[in-house]
């Protein structure tokens, strides 16, 4: 993922996380007691006494949300190769050798299409084909590649991975300078500002698992996409071309 691409979406996870936290001060100012002023307080709208952690855990959930959403749109366009049927699908098509050239050429005619990873995998076939003339040697090839596709896949994912700790992360220090606070009043007897205090300690670890079971989910969602994605591609060039090709 190029780095205009993660600072597109952190202005954006910025941006969104400030104006929501925006409108949770206003309602915590708004009211004064009660179930609403108590949710307001929950998702950080005492900014300054606590909603700040509230915040950056927002903050890192929307990067990371939309990171995921970004790699998941990359890998519907991926999909989307299939459809081209570059590939013979019929159960009696065979391909001889001397159709592989005409092959590796139709798929370099491509233009921007031949950088998708289906496309990638069968030039390098085509190639090794053309080089050695050995389908078990054209396997390994795929194999070999698919490995690396799958290595700069999770690559990508390296800032996901991050988020996805960090969101926790920021809820455990925000317990931590919560209860920190809460130790430093406790000998002026004001059980109300040490009750609240702590409330709000806990509070950010509450909405960080939160948010972090949420995220999570959108994570597993992409690895999941993501191997499928891999093995449609690797599955697909062994059926559909090198099973099918006729040895002279």
């Amino acid at each position: 993922m190029k780095v205009n691409e993660k600072l597109v979406d952190l202005t954006k996870a910025a941006t969104i996380s400030l104006i929501f936290t925006l409108a949770m001060s206003i309602g915590f100012h708004f009211t004064s007691s009660g179930l609403f002023h108590r949710l307001f307080i929950l998702f950080g709208g005492d900014f300054l006494g606590g909603g700040y952690i509230q915040c950056l855990t927002y903050i890192a959930f929307f990067w990371a949300f939309f990171e995921i959403r970004l790699l998941l749109e990359k890998i519907k366009s991926e999909n989307k190769a299939f459809k081209t049927k570059l590939l013979p699908t019929g159960e009696k098509h065979l391909i001889i050798p001397s159709e592989i050239s005409d092959l590796h050429l139709k798929v370099s005619s491509l233009d921007k299409k031949k950088d998708l990873l289906l496309f990638r995998m069968i030039t390098k076939a085509c190639l090794k084909f053309r080089a050695t003339k050995s389908i078990p040697e054209m396997i390994e090839i795929i194999s070999i590649q698919t490995d690396i596709n799958k290595e700069l896949s999770e690559s990508d994912q390296s800032n996901i991975r991050y988020l996805t700790w960090v969101i926790p992360s920021i809820g455990f220090v925000g317990t931590v300078l919560g209860i920190s606070q809460a130790l430093m009043i406790a000998n002026s007897g004001d059980m109300e500002l040490i009750t609240a205090t702590l409330g709000v300690a806990f509070d950010t670890t509450l909405v960080s698992l939160l948010l972090s079971i949420i995220i999570m989910w959108f994570y597993h969602n992409l690895l999941k996409e993501n191997d499928l994605l891999h093995a449609k591609i690797k599955e697909h060039v062994i059926e559909n071309l090198i099973n099918r090709i006729e040895i002279e």
